[in-house]
């Protein structure tokens, strides 16, 4: 397993603090996002990484590089937001196929509202959904059963 979270953590509590200074709340949804987004990232930046590396294993082989790519830059735009948003969903969906639970009580709140069908997602989120959630399951089963 990749030992990942450890090193970035400082770079994700950075990025946390960045966004909460810099960012432009538009409507009562929007807002739900970034406190989600905001508290996600707390949650990522101060769980033990090791217990990360191995709840979030697929999705840092899958998105590190997106991931990456948003926390190393100024950007706190939707595009940034939709690429973390996508990197949560799959991180929750990871989660449930693994372990039957999503752990973290924002990480599940994400998850209900993207997988709600009542629920009606601004276009920088909806675009990303279809997208973080295709084939994930078959996935990640895949690389559990290589690992074994």
């Amino acid at each position: 397993m990749l030992a990942y979270f450890h090193d970035v953590q400082p770079e994700i509590l950075a990025y946390k603090e960045r966004l909460e200074k810099n960012n432009m709340v538009i409507d009562k949804t929007n807002l739900l996002f970034l406190n989600l987004i905001l508290n996600i990232l707390n949650y990522l930046a101060t769980e033990n990484p090791e217990k990360l590396d191995e709840l979030c294993e697929y999705n840092v082989l899958t998105m590190r590089k997106e991931f990456e790519g948003v926390i190393r830059n100024e950007a706190v735009n939707e595009k940034a937001q939709a690429v973390l948003l996508t990197f949560f969903l799959r991180i929750a969906k990871e989660m449930e196929i693994k372990y039957k639970q999503i752990e973290n009580e924002d990480l599940q709140k994400l998850f209900t509202l993207l997988t709600s069908k009542d629920f009606k997602l601004p276009s920088y989120i909806k675009d990303q959904k279809s997208f973080a959630l295709e084939s994930m399951p078959d996935n990640v089963k895949r690389m559990l059963y290589m690992k074994s």
